[in-house]
């Protein structure tokens, strides 16, 4: 059974202070004296639409329209013409009225704006419980269609109110496609996921998994079911021809798991003909993704209410040993605008297991560049040294499984072998793995190894291990062979490839992986990270240490994103600051760290923005002992306006004090396209002297 989470919610008291060398507007100040009447907008959040043009544009589309609040329908009959009223007190809580001046009396020139029952918005923007709210500015997010009898807003999901973010949906919509969001490194053999932290209309967010509107800008969110929750798609309310929606799981090893199949719970409510659900194996391959439809059984159709669970599984058993993700597609329309609900996800272990947290379906990493991404003297980076058995006639190519290259290893009647740099490995189990793929339309072959290395310092000899020939290996797909061996003792071993057995006949080699449970490299642990400066909780705040391609302690390529550069030319401090290029979709860095709730910290760092093609806001966030976001603070620390242009150095600087249960912060500021209409990238963004101080 699930467990019903108790939340105590605790008063807090937050100081929010920006500086910079120069004046920035808050957090959505963007209305001057005079300034609403002559802004049309174009229906975006940095760009809303006015009250004149929204009254036009009634076409059923989803947009933000920003006006002041100056009164609502305030009548048992819901009459606009006679009901209409413009002062406290109200008795009404269904709706709003919104013009372009503070002071506007006509309803003719107003837009009623629907505020439906148990939403953010309503709790929010009612005038029954929120009077003081008359007279404020507001951007409200919703469906433009009529109202009353007149033009409307209607169904909204989101609203910022003195500078505060209402509800959910709005932001921005994904960009790019699902593809470039899907990490396929570090694959799992297991999934379980109840969805017990699902928050009530909120998107649903998890480390690993990928919520992605690919048309309609609907995404999966969460639902309370039974005092526990779940996640739904649905397109009620959409206005939208076609909606799909994406919920993905995060990378799983098809090959690893003890159970080759995907269980999930499902719920249909209110079914409209055309509705779908489809669950899928996805399988990245560089920049396209293969779609394996999985057959789960018949779904629920329920068109009166909710259907009751319906347990669902598809077998993976004739996925064969691949690494992908397991799929969840919604598909609706303005017509076929019924819901979907999951529940209780398990992939790789039987339904209603709690095995624990999710773990690397074959242990620890150890190769480097085993994607031969990195070229050196005509070898792979990290694939040759002067005492390796490096004799095999390489070549580099594009033809690859995933990134830019793969490594094209040539056939010969000779043993030549592709080895990697030498290593000294602790005794464990270690698997050596890597894909295969002919490099024309004749079969290859190929086998994968290790050679002990001597005290000598020579390769070989009879001290080579091997797994059986990979034959019959075709150039329509990749292909994937592991080799498991086990040492005694500590060794010195340099893996190996043996090259194809017969001339002509080449084979493409890429994602070559060594793993680890049990072992693991001798002097290869972590490396000493810098400590922090006095005070600061930040590893290198400055970014004078750099690895190979980005600062130490920002070293997760998973959340430190895009182009990322040292930079020394612009810098606020120091020898170095970081560079971050924009470019589609939102580009990170991020560093977690770990804190105590309930004390007060300050947060700050330095940017420059002289860049119309790059903008830059920051998105702290929170976490818990049990690795959930703590939202109390977002509208603290999670910036909702954009940087301006500026030719100096701008210094961001917060003080909040953290909730109680608060243990990691994930200390994150980003980087965006410009803010023309396109969007245009490849503008920059310089950062510098990051802090996270503890005071008093």
């Amino acid at each position: 059974m699930k467990k019903i989470l108790n939340a105590l919610f605790l008063t807090l008291l937050a100081v929010f202070t920006f500086s910079s060398c120069s004046d920035v507007p808050a957090p959505y100040d963007i209305l001057g004296e005079g300034d609403l009447p002559g802004m049309t907008g174009d229906g975006t959040k940095e760009n809303p639409y006015n009250i004149e043009t929204a009254q036009k544009k009634q076409d059923g589309s989803i947009a933000w329209v920003q006006g002041y609040i100056v009164g609502c329908v305030d009548g048992e009959g819901k009459a606009i013409a006679t009901e209409s009223k413009f002062e406290a007190p109200f008795t009404i809580a269904s709706n709003l009225l919104i013009a372009d001046t503070p002071d506007e009396t006509n309803y003719k020139n107003c837009v009623p704006v629907q505020l439906v029952g148990g939403s953010d918005v309503r709790t929010a923007l009612n005038l029954k419980d929120n009077a003081a709210n008359l007279g404020k500015v507001v951007m409200i997010y919703g469906s433009l269609e009529k109202y009353f009898g007149v033009a409307g807003l209607k169904s909204p999901t989101a609203a910022v109110l003195d500078g505060v973010e209402i509800g959910e949906g709005g932001s921005e919509l994904p960009s790019g496609s699902l593809v470039e969001k899907l990490d396929a490194t570090n694959p799992v053999n297991q999934v379980v996921n109840t969805f017990d932290e699902a928050e009530k209309d909120k998107d649903y967010l998890k480390e690993g998994y990928v919520n992605f509107a690919e048309v309609g800008g609907r995404t999966w969110r969460g639902k309370p079911h039974e005092g526990n929750g779940l996640i739904q798609a649905t397109a009620y309310g959409s206005k939208q021809a076609s909606v799909i929606s994406w919920f993905v799981t995060p990378a799983v090893n098809v090959a690893q798991m003890e159970v080759k199949k995907v269980t999930f719970d499902c719920i249909s409510a209110y079914y409209k003909e055309g509705t779908k659900l489809e669950v899928y194996f996805l399988e990245k391959n560089g920049n396209e993704l293969n779609q394996t439809l999985l057959n789960v059984g018949n779904l629920p159709q329920s068109a009166d209410g909710y259907s009751e669970p319906v347990t669902l599984t598809g077998d993976l058993t004739a996925i064969g040993d691949k690494v992908g993700f397991i799929g969840f597609k919604y598909i609706g329309s303005d017509e076929a605008s019924g819901t979907y609900q999951i529940d209780n996800l398990y992939v790789g272990v039987e339904a209603g297991e709690n095995p624990g947290p999710e773990q690397p379906g074959d242990g620890t990493e150890l190769l480097t560049n085993g994607g031969f991404e990195d070229w050196a003297e005509g070898y792979p980076v990290n694939w040759k040294s002067a005492s390796t058995a490096s004799n095999a006639t390489l070549e580099q190519s594009s033809d690859k499984r995933n990134g830019t290259y793969s490594v094209l290893v040539k056939g010969t009647n000779a043993n030549k072998r592709l080895g990697s740099a030498e290593m000294t490995l602790k005794a464990g189990t270690y698997t050596f793995s890597a894909y295969f793929k002919a490099a024309t339309n004749e079969n290859a072959s190929a086998r994968l190894g290790y050679a002990l290395v001597g005290t000598d310092g020579a390769i070989g000899g009879s001290d080579y291990k091997y797994d059986d020939y990979v034959n019959d290996i075709t150039n329509k797909e990749w292909v994937t062979k592991s080799y498991t061996f086990t040492l005694e003792t500590e060794q010195k071993i340099c893996l190996v490839i043996m090259n194809p057995k017969n001339p002509g006949k080449d084979v493409l080699v890429d994602d070559a992986s060594l793993k680890t449970t049990d072992g693991g490299i001798v002097g290869g642990d972590e490396p000493e990270q810098p400590k922090p400066s006095v005070g600061n909780l930040l590893v290198n705040p400055g970014f004078e240490e750099w690895g190979e391609t980005l600062p130490t302690a920002w070293d997760n390529s998973k959340y430190n994103t895009g182009e990322i550069t040292k930079e020394t030319s612009f810098k606020h401090g120091g020898n170095n600051s970081l560079r971050q290029k924009s470019d589609d979709g939102t580009q990170k860095i991020q560093q977690e760290v770990a804190v105590k709730g309930g004390k007060k910290y300050r947060i700050s760092y330095w940017f420059l923005d002289n860049d119309p093609k790059a903008r830059s806001r920051y998105w702290f966030a929170l976490v818990d002992g049990e690795g959930k976001t703590v939202n109390d603070l977002n509208s603290e620390i999670q910036q909702s306006a954009y940087s301006e242009d500026n030719p100096e150095w701008q210094q961001v600087k917060i003080e909040v004090t953290l909730p109680e249960n608060v243990v990691k912060m994930r200390y994150e500021v980003r980087t965006y396209r410009g803010e023309d209409a396109k969007g245009t990238g490849g503008g920059y963004i310089y950062y510098d002297d990051m802090e996270l101080v503890e005071i008093e």
